[in-house]
């Protein structure tokens, strides 16, 4: 949580300080150039307006590189940041405290005054995600402003005015921060959450595998994948033997055991990133195999059906010992052919599979639409 609230702050610190140094670029020039101020002392103030459109220039550059210069060097970058931001407000401050103290261009010192103090309030909202930069930002400006007042008689009825706005400010901006802090943290448990219910619509809340309905999402989707491609696409069709006996022999929680044991001996084996394993009903499973062969699918389909046979489920009714029936499919999907019919095809093997004695493997014959790989 802390490091996405971090990367959060950076981000938001850099979007909203964009405004800003736009008006840092350009307050200077037009108030010296409104004033005729370059005309009075041109050397100053183009030295200032210089200092300003290079450091706007330097941050936006800054910005426009985060992306390859924040995953490279996150702490850099950040630094980077805060001194550029931190010379801007110096560079403002040593303007205001000359525009005091140099006498004839005090008839500048109001206007300047006025860019101090709505840069400072700007800053105690723009600035908010970074609280501790932005009392050393506020500080920066507010103090060379309320000390020099002080000095300079002529304006030291500003002094008060200066430090009352310093503090409200401060305070302020601490303010925000909370908000900020606040709502980040509410948009993260939202999000959470949102993730969990998700997860909830998509998978079996008992054995924690997909459920029916993602399963069937998930199969068109692959038979979709697998006909573009031309690759091969297989299913396991799987139902435990018995499960009615179990049910009634050793109780429904001892057959919810079972049910969770099986999907875990599934998950073991049927363990690629492709493999989709999903509770279809009941006792029923299903397991979505992309690119997998004839062959490939009747090998895993022996591992499973061997090692539900060979693992009894730990109930607390003692040791279960279970088998499985498996109808298997393999097709090279084509757009004329259909999902339902693949999967349906699957479950009649299952049901031979059934009806010849339990505890086996059927393959399904060929249908319509597919190639079989038999």
């Amino acid at each position: 949580m802390e490091a996405r609230l971090l990367k959060r702050t950076d981000m938001d610190f850099l979007q909203r300080s964009i405004p800003g140094v736009l008006i840092y670029a350009f307050m200077w020039p037009m108030l010296a150039w409104g004033m005729e101020f370059n005309d009075r002392a041109p050397t100053f103030s183009y030295t200032f307006s210089t200092l300003f459109i290079v450091t706007s220039i330097l941050r936006l550059a800054h910005g426009i590189l985060t992306q390859p210069f924040y995953a490279a060097n996150p702490n850099a970058w950040r630094m980077t940041m805060y001194v550029l931001a931190f010379i801007h407000s110096c560079t403002l401050a040593l303007l205001f405290i000359l525009v005091l103290i140099i006498p004839e261009y005090r008839d500048l010192a109001m206007a300047v005054a006025l860019i101090v103090v709505g840069l400072l309030s700007g800053a105690s909202a723009s600035l908010s995600p970074k609280p501790i930069f932005t009392q050393f930002y506020i500080g920066s400006l507010a103090f060379p402003a309320t000390l020099v007042s002080f000095l300079v008689e002529e304006f030291r009825f500003l002094s008060p005015l200066f430090a009352a706005t310093w503090i409200y400010f401060i305070f302020l901006g601490r303010r925000f921060y909370n908000e900020y802090q606040r709502a980040f943290h509410i948009e993260m448990r939202l999000k959470e959450n949102q993730v969990k219910l998700e997860r909830l619509n998509e998978t079996d809340t008992l054995t924690g595998i997909y459920n029916r309905q993602y399963f069937d999402n998930a199969l068109d989707m692959q038979w979709d994948l697998a006909s573009r491609s031309e690759n091969s696409l297989s299913i396991l069709f799987l139902d435990l033997d018995h499960f009615k006996k179990i049910n009634d022999n050793f109780g429904h929680l001892a057959g919810d055991q079972v049910l969770c044991h099986a999907a875990h001996l599934f998950s073991e084996i049927a363990r690629r990133k492709t493999d989709m394993i999903a509770r279809y009903g009941g006792e029923e499973f299903a397991i979505i195999l992309p690119a997998t062969e004839k062959q490939d699918a009747l090998d895993l389909a022996e591992q499973i059906r061997h090692a539900i046979e060979n693992t009894p489920c730990r109930s607390d009714q003692g040791l279960i010992h279970l088998t499985v029936s498996i109808g298997v499919n393999s097709v090279v999907p084509s757009p004329q052919g259909s999902p339902v019919t693949f999967l349906d095809q699957a479950d009649q093997a299952l049901y031979q599979a059934k009806n010849n004695g339990r505890n086996q493997i059927m393959f399904a014959a060929a249908q319509a639409g597919s190639t079989s790989l038999d």
